[in-house]
């Protein structure tokens, strides 16, 4: 198929599904398969990471999620369960069956959860809105020399100092 063809294609293709309500412009996912557990346990990082920092913490956090997910919201789920991905969840993580339950549990009990359900709501739709980090793709209150020397600093926000790796 010529060039010019495959470019119509695309973008009819990217018509229908945007009228479908698919996808935005863009490479975001407007209706992402993230179940209610996960969102739950994106959430619970966002609280137990953050919540002390208000909703600017907790979007910067979704920042770096949003950034090791490549812009998939899809895929969010995968790098919050790396191993010692997140400190609050290192306890989990390490198990050969995770368990997320008590983590979800002490998130629930926190003033911020319902924020924090709705930023990973609007997330999994497509609107998470402009990068806070720069691109960040770590974060941490104290960074060790090794992110200093070997990663890019981005911003400051709240407690948490964001570094960019690659």
């Amino acid at each position: 198929m010529p060039a010019t063809q495959t470019h119509g294609l695309t973008r009819l293709l990217k018509g229908l599904a945007c009228a479908a309500g698919i996808f935005v412009a863009g490479p975001q996912v407007v209706h992402a398969e993230v179940t209610d557990y996960e969102r739950q346990i994106i959430a619970s990082v966002l609280v137990l990471e953050a919540a002390n920092q208000g909703e600017i913490g907790m979007r910067a956090v979704l920042h770096v999620i949003d950034n090791r997910a490549s812009g998939n919201p899809e895929r969010a789920i995968g790098q919050v369960a790396r191993r010692k991905a997140f400190s609050c969840l290192n306890g989990i993580t390490s198990q050969r069956n995770p368990d997320y339950g008590p983590a979800i549990g002490r998130a629930m009990q926190d003033r911020t959860w319902t924020l924090a359900r709705k930023l990973v709501d609007d997330y999994v739709a497509g609107r998470l809105g402009p990068d806070l980090t720069g691109g960040a793709t770590h974060y941490c209150i104290h960074p060790p020399a090794s992110w200093q020397a070997q990663m890019e600093f981005k911003v400051k926000i709240g407690q948490h100092s964001f570094y960019r790796e690659g």
